[in-house]
């Protein structure tokens, strides 16, 4: 897939939804068969395809019509009806693999003890999941340098990435996550993208919350895609007025250290020398970076050709680690590194966060929220 995909949501994509409802709509047939097998005529299985179609509408109606125009109707609708198809997934994965396994040995189970089975496994995965997605942990880095001003031994970098606040993230989520945030008692905080989801008026809570965290040089931000998605003029309004100075193409010095901000768009705009405009700004420091640590924010876990060896630390997000493994996700169809910390071969480090927040159902599996904490720390091997 190439970038153009990604100017707007996947639940924007007529042809994603075609795939999506008919995968959909064949695991709840394939369910309600084993069902009507095994249940022998009984009401059971009519109760399921009842019960089925409901949840598909609740998924329809919230998704794909504007039938619903609330805040609190539509991110509940986005839940239940998020959930109910990572349940459904689950369970339909689990009847397959009874089947794989009865298939390659003599072991045996009823059509009812079968679907007990994938149900149990299917409830149980998804619990997991939630409770995953709403527990976020820290990641703690070191990253060893020369280059921090006289006499600071240590700076301490706080990550956020990918909260999605609206519909998806709510408060609570959002409360636990800048708790863990005063808890490190950073230097800096910086956001690379997609902070926020949905329309933005009204968001005085959530401003409130995040005006409340104080490092002691500055919370710095740059746009992810999902800022376009609405109104990137009131996605940096709304970063703004929670205290973050917006780096759109343009770098502040923070700390001692330079602070490059690449707008989401950056690496699609080209300049001088057939050069993109993020490539062009990191560049513009190339003499400054010789003494003094740069770090370039971008959202996309990509490297760009022209940056390569221009900076000392790249911190990204967008891939949410893959969120729902083992269901395709982001972290399958989008170009760049995965996750982690990767020392590069042109010099530099890259962090790519699993971000803090989701999209879609409440969900995550072997992908857990973080925000990475990143001490600097004098070295004269660094």
């Amino acid at each position: 897939m190439n970038d153009r995909v990604y100017e707007k949501r996947f639940s924007e994509h007529p042809v994603l939804w075609v795939i999506l409802g008919a995968a959909l709509i064949f695991v709840h047939i394939f369910i309600y068969a084993r069902i009507a097998a095994a249940a022998e005529g009984r009401m059971i299985s009519l109760a399921w395809l009842i019960w089925s179609i409901l949840m598909m509408l609740v998924l329809y109606v919230s998704r794909r019509t504007d039938k619903i125009t609330s805040y609190e109707g539509r991110k509940w609708t986005d839940r239940i009806g998020g959930v109910w198809m990572f349940f459904v997934l689950m369970t339909f994965l689990s009847l397959l693999f009874i089947d794989l396994i009865e298939n390659l040995t003599s072991f045996r189970l009823s059509g009812m003890s079968e679907l007990s089975v994938a149900f149990v496994i299917g409830l149980a995965v998804t619990g997991m999941g939630i409770k995953e997605a709403s527990t976020v942990h820290k990641t703690m880095i070191r990253i060893p340098t020369s280059k921090l001003p006289e006499g600071c031994d240590r700076l301490r970098i706080v990550q956020l990435t990918d909260l999605h606040l609206g519909p998806f993230v709510g408060l609570p989520l959002l409360a636990q996550i800048l708790r863990k945030v005063r808890e490190t008692d950073p230097d800096i905080v910086v956001v690379t993208g997609d902070l926020a989801d949905g329309k933005l008026a009204g968001r005085r809570r959530e401003i409130a919350m995040l005006k409340r965290i104080k490092p002691r040089f500055g919370m710095y931000a740059v746009p992810g895609n999902h800022d376009y998605y609405d109104d990137i003029d009131e996605a940096v309004f709304f970063m703004e007025s929670a205290g973050m100075k917006v780096l759109k193409t343009e770098a502040a010095e923070a700390g001692g250290i330079i602070i490059a901000g690449a707008d989401d768009r950056d690496h699609l705009i080209k300049g001088q020398w057939n050069l993109s405009r993020s490539e062009l700004l990191v560049l513009s420091y190339e003499r400054e970076q010789r003494n003094k640590f740069l770090l370039l924010l971008r959202h996309r876990p990509i490297v760009e050709k022209g940056t390569e060896g221009h900076f000392d630390l790249q911190l990204s997000g967008h891939t949410h680690g893959g969120q729902l493994f083992p269901l395709a996700s982001s972290r399958h169809m989008i170009a760049g590194y995965s996750r982690g910390l990767k020392k590069l071969k042109c010099g530099g480090f890259l962090y790519v966060s699993n971000g803090a927040g989701f999209v879609g159902p409440p969900v995550r599996l072997f992908a857990p929220p973080e925000i990475a904490v990143i001490d600097l720390v004098r070295s004269d091997e660094g």
